[in-house]
């Protein structure tokens, strides 16, 4: 998944993640990780499972190599589609460029390897609608940004990932990721350094209360102002109930 801030965002991740996540599972959500399906999330969608339609993913083809980026990208091969929990289908056409998840080496070992199937559908997906290399597709920034980053949280946990870094994944991305068509909630221009913190403390938050993505998305747009004006600071626990 290469955000078109990707320098940024992976920067959060291997600073925040890597003193959350080695530690941050308790055992008593290690039997309610997800491997095959969630349960919807969005409202009027109880009881349904949002589900992926067409997979499993296949690359193939010539790699290709995007400014900035080290590593290769690869073209999918078919259609892949997911239901969301807002009964939303999303699309991820053929020749949908991506990279997998794009995680630190440093952190494999905690999150898996970047083309870890747990992380691939749900990237290639979020790289149909707003990753680099995918301009010319017919489905890039099409929806807003925020439903985009929700849809990818949602199609993680059903790929597999553990609830807890699929919470954390999200807030990076929410945090890191490209906000297009939205000057007012833009943060291109917030300092690199606050940005790491603020994922920290976020990534923190989720890690000891387990928060809802909801309160996620609270969480972000409440301390925005504070992040544009250089005057984030650690947030006291618990957050307030009506963040």
């Amino acid at each position: 998944m290469a955000l078109q801030r990707s320098g940024k965002t992976l920067a959060i991740i291997a600073v925040a993640l890597a003193g959350t996540i080695a530690y941050a599972v308790p055992e008593y959500l290690a039997g309610r990780m997800v491997k095959t399906g969630a349960l919807c999330e969005g409202p009027g969608q109880d009881g349904k499972i949002c589900r992926f339609i067409g997979g499993p993913i296949e690359m193939a083809g010539t790699p290709v190599f995007v400014e900035k980026f080290a590593h290769a990208f690869l073209p999918t091969t078919r259609k892949i589609e997911f239901v969301d929990g807002f009964g939303r289908t999303w699309t991820a056409p053929p020749k949908t460029l991506t990279d997998g998840a794009s995680i630190p080496v440093i952190l494999e070992p905690i999150m898996g390897d970047r083309q870890s199937r747990e992380y691939l559908e749900a990237a290639a997906l979020h790289d149909a609608y707003c990753g680099v290399g995918n301009e010319g597709l017919e489905t890039y920034q099409t929806v807003h940004w925020e439903d985009v980053h929700r849809m990818f949280y949602e199609a993680l946990l059903v790929g597999g990932t553990p609830p807890l870094k699929a919470k954390m994944m999200f807030a990076a991305v929410y945090l890191g990721g490209p906000r297009w068509d939205d000057p007012e909630r833009s943060l291109k221009d917030v300092d690199e350094e606050a940005l790491k913190r603020e994922a920290k403390w976020c990534f923190q938050w989720i890690a000891d209360t387990n928060p809802s993505a909801e309160e996620i998305v609270a969480w972000m747009t409440r301390r925005e102002a504070a992040l544009k004006a250089g005057e984030n600071t650690k947030p006291v626990y618990p957050m307030p109930s009506n963040i």
